[in-house]
């Protein structure tokens, strides 16, 4: 199995100029133009080109995902407080019944009344 990089860069020929394009590897056998720039003279200005924007690509990229771990972190801190606290409210809510039961049987034991004691 080959490993392929995730963004990559082609260079084409169309007649008389040269178009690059910024690719996107979304599975093994597709692929994703994510920016395209037509109309070059020579193939070294489009690689010159498309290694430059290439870069700045995946800078963006490096930038947004960082962006997204800190709002993912976010979430995640306030979903297990949220869930702490239900869980915390769900202990007092147990506790309280179970003390409720503890005074309802005292309270019974004491209306019984025992006949033999007569």
């Amino acid at each position: 199995m080959t490993q392929q990089k995730k963004f990559d860069y082609q260079i084409k020929q169309d007649a008389n100029t040269w178009s690059a394009e910024i690719t996107r590897r979304i599975s093994a056998r597709r692929s994703s133009i994510s920016k395209r720039q037509d109309g070059f003279v020579t193939e070294a200005l489009a690689i010159e080109w498309a290694t430059a924007e290439l870069a700045g690509f995946l800078e963006k990229q490096k930038q947004a995902n960082v962006r997204k771990s800190e709002r993912r972190t976010e979430r995640n801190e306030l979903a297990a407080k949220a869930l702490a606290e239900k869980e915390a409210k769900n202990a007092a809510f147990l506790a309280k019944r179970e003390e409720s039961r503890a005074l309802a049987l005292e309270a019974a034991d004491d209306d019984d009344f025992d006949y033999d004691e007569e």
